[in-house]
């Protein structure tokens, strides 16, 4: 046995570590495996054993080690910068936002990953609390807000971007008017202020939708569809076997193969039959709810708030989150989210449009880049509330209400 040295075997570390995170956004934690994280670096399965006996501690390790001095460090930075008396843009890593997103995906159904990928998210909250209460002390926060929430709303656009981006190719630009909106919407900024100039993204193109009317199911298949619901929600995609699907609904395996073409099959129907055009429907009504005036929008708003604080939510949420992750890994499933998820945000596009053009909504803002950031919000609001699960749903409404009437406001 060679026995390394001390530089190298910390830089066979950072190996193993940059393999495990381009692993895990190629296939995500559940299907992630030490035989492909060490084959992608060229070494032995027992290199990364010897390092990292479970992916547990893989993962303590990537959020320790990589994620805090990288991504970590940004955010931190970028909070700083947002809140500062004169705000400027500040990248962060895009690869590494990933590998977070990824990680709070696998925290909701694992918890052994929960301490270090939750501390992570508060710790960086935490930051940003603390500059935020300098820029109260400033007197430049807007009040009525929660804090939390005027924390977190820039940090669930870039983690539900990532997760809506398995599916659909996020618009091209638009990205710093949404960070400016967002940015006017929790400080004292007048509703009216000029937003970036630049290039507008290129309308999207919708993609032929499945057909609704053709899911009609004898008893076994509608128990073999219910009980791919529970584990899909309850354990994410990967996690939930054939076998325990059909040992869920009380059946064999061979029922599943009979009627449906294997566990990717049994996504489809689930996303048809239980999520469908609901989340796609909630994002025009929102959309929709923008354009009206401050009452008629406050109330829109309330009604759509009060169906995502419904019991039956949380587990549409939670199926809609392992649907896009069925999705990057199997074909089959992708031909069905993606034309739901891109006609939706080709609709929405097309009603903020023409609120534009109506001067109900303000002109200098990217409609492909707006109801892309509606659409991706909730997403990243239902991971970060992992971290988070005493912040209710109804916090985010003065925040998206403050954002509604900006919209509105023509620039001065």
């Amino acid at each position: 046995m060679v026995k390394l040295s001390r530089q190298r075997s910390a830089e066979v570390r950072i190996e193993l570590l940059d393999a495990a995170a381009e692993e895990l956004c190629r296939v995500g934690y559940d299907a992630m495996a030490f035989t492909s994280v060490a084959g992608k670096c060229g070494f032995a399965t027992s290199a990364i054993y010897n390092r990292f006996p479970t992916k547990e501690a893989l993962v303590e390790a990537l959020v320790v080690e990589r994620l805090e001095p990288t991504v970590g460090a940004q955010c931190d930075a970028a909070a700083q910068m947002f809140w500062a008396p004169t705000s400027s843009a500040s990248k962060v890593d895009a690869v590494q936002l990933g590998v977070l997103a990824e990680l709070l995906l696998a925290a909701r159904h694992t918890p052994a990953l929960q301490d270090s990928v939750y501390g992570f998210v508060r710790r960086r909250a935490e930051v940003a609390l603390a500059i935020r209460e300098q820029a109260v002390q400033r007197g430049e926060v807007r009040e009525g807000q929660d804090p939390l929430v005027q924390v977190l709303t820039r940090a669930a656009s870039w983690i539900g971007g990532y997760l809506f981006g398995l599916v659909s190719a996020p618009p091209k630009h638009g990205s710093n008017v949404i960070n400016e909106i967002i940015r006017v919407a929790v400080t004292n900024s007048p509703l009216s202020t000029a937003l970036p100039s630049g290039p507008a993204s290129k309308p999207r193109t919708a993609g032929k939708l499945p057909k609704f009317d053709e899911h009609e199911h004898d008893k076994i298949s509608s128990a073999l569809v219910e009980a791919a619901a529970d584990l899909f929600a309850e354990f994410g995609y990967e996690a939930a076997s054939v076998a325990d699907i059909s040992r869920r609904a009380g059946l064999t395996t061979g029922a599943i193969y009979n009627r449906f073409t294997g566990k990717a099959g049994l996504m489809n129907e689930v996303i048809l039959t239980q999520i469908g055009m609901s989340p796609q429907a909630t994002g025009v009504e929102l959309v929709e709810a923008f354009k009206q005036t401050a009452d008629k929008s406050k109330a829109s708003f309330d009604v759509i708030i009060e169906r995502f604080g419904d019991d039956a939510e949380p587990r549409r949420r939670a199926l809609r989150l392992a649907a896009r992750d069925a999705a990057r890994q199997d074909p089959e499933v992708a031909a069905i989210m993606g034309p739901l998820q891109d006609n939706a945000l080709v609709e929405m596009a097309n009603v903020v449009r023409s609120a534009q053009q109506e001067g109900l909504l303000r002109s200098d803002v990217d409609a492909e880049a707006l109801v892309w950031w509606i659409s991706v919000n909730p997403l990243g609001i239902s991971l970060l509330r992992g971290a988070y699960p005493e912040l209710e749903i109804r916090q985010w409404a003065p925040t998206y209400t403050t954002i509604m009437e900006i919209l509105r406001t023509p620039p001065v």
